[in-house]
């Protein structure tokens, strides 16, 4: 909507003022990053419940590393990247498979992509009404309570993002399994 000088009270300033109006979708979506780990796991199954329960479609976004090798010209490059990218996709969709059995009412989309992690899900989360990821990865600092990915997402994500942890969910521990923590 833009508002002109007619719309302005006395003594403003006259100017043009363009307000920009959300734009609108027929439905909610929430978006989470899986790579397999437990973690990750648990993140599916919290993002899973919460689409159901929001009535949202589901993105599942798996991101991996074209190692340099295929870049290089190697052997390994025999394989074409699109056949790579479907195989990621399948492993994915499996994960959601084993995660997620029960699917009934979910619209879920799974994304294969060898853009980084950070960068594919702060880029999806713009058209995201929730972000879910893990609190940790197949990242090699296991002494960190958070991962780079969940926090860069927390820091930089255009909507709320949920951080679940990874924890058995075992008698004791006080917490439910794919609840964040």
């Amino acid at each position: 909507m833009q508002k002109t000088a007619q719309d302005q009270q006395p003594g403003q300033d006259q100017e043009t003022v363009l307000e920009q109006q959300p734009e609108q979708r027929a439905r909610q979506r929430v978006v989470v990053g899986v790579d397999g780990s437990p973690s990750s796991r648990r993140a599916l199954v919290f993002a899973a419940d919460e689409a159901q329960r929001r009535a949202a479609d589901l993105t599942v976004v798996s991101c991996f590393d074209v190692p340099d090798m295929l870049w290089l010209g190697h052997r390994a490059a025999a394989t074409p990247l699109d056949d790579r990218l479907e195989v990621a996709q399948r492993a994915a969709r499996k994960v959601v498979d084993e995660e997620v059995p029960d699917q009934s009412g979910l619209q879920i989309d799974v994304v294969a992509t060898t853009t980084a992690p950070t960068v594919a899900l702060i880029d999806r989360s713009a058209e995201a009404d929730l972000l879910v990821v893990g609190s940790r990865g197949r990242g090699g600092f296991r002494g960190l309570v958070m991962g780079s990915v969940s926090m860069q997402c927390m820091l930089h994500a255009h909507c709320p993002v949920a951080v679940v942890r990874a924890g058995d969910g075992g008698a004791g521990d006080g917490r439910e399994p794919g609840r964040p923590q």
